[in-house]
């Protein structure tokens, strides 16, 4: 468990890593999203998710690199995993702007069942990504993420989230 708590605080460090550079009294660019935080469901194993996620910007025509770290808890077991993502941004005519994508995802699973021995695994899974994300007032953004995770992590998840 020592080295799951490990891997949560710097895998969340990471989230706070300026990749950027932008003057003081230039305008957020609309390419570079920054840091967020996430929040969701899982199912199989059913969990509560919580994390973080960075957007490094437009690294191709419309496709931006957002890795992201969650940890998972529930039906006993405590997932904390990472994933490479990389999102397509369609384009759209109104603020609701559509994504898909997928990545790879890697993630330490630490089963605690009843009965049973411990255990702790590392597992590899595949995510196919797709969502919707809108610009808030205040000039972040919010959206609303579904993932059908390919591995022994999850099988869906249900995401929210906020880009600062």
């Amino acid at each position: 468990m020592e080295k799951m708590r490990f891997l949560l605080i710097a895998g969340t460090m990471l989230l706070f890593v300026p990749v950027q550079a932008q003057d003081a009294g230039s305008q957020k660019s609309h390419d570079w999203s920054g840091w967020g935080v996430r929040v969701g469901l899982a199912d199989d194993p059913d969990q509560v998710i919580i994390g973080g996620q960075y957007d490094f910007g437009e690294i191709a025509d419309r496709v931006h690199f957002e890795p992201n770290v969650e940890l998972g808890i529930g039906d006993d077991h405590t997932i904390l995993s990472g994933t490479a993502a990389f999102h397509y941004h369609f384009p759209s005519a109104n603020k609701m702007r559509p994504y898909a994508g997928g990545g790879l995802a890697v993630g330490l699973v630490d089963s605690d069942r009843p009965g049973r021995n411990d255990d702790t695994d590392f597992e590899i899974a595949l995510k196919a990504v797709g969502g919707f994300r809108w610009p808030l007032k205040s000039g972040n953004e919010f959206f609303l993420e579904l993932d059908l995770v390919f591995g022994d992590l999850h099988d869906t998840q249900v995401l929210a989230g906020w880009r600062f």
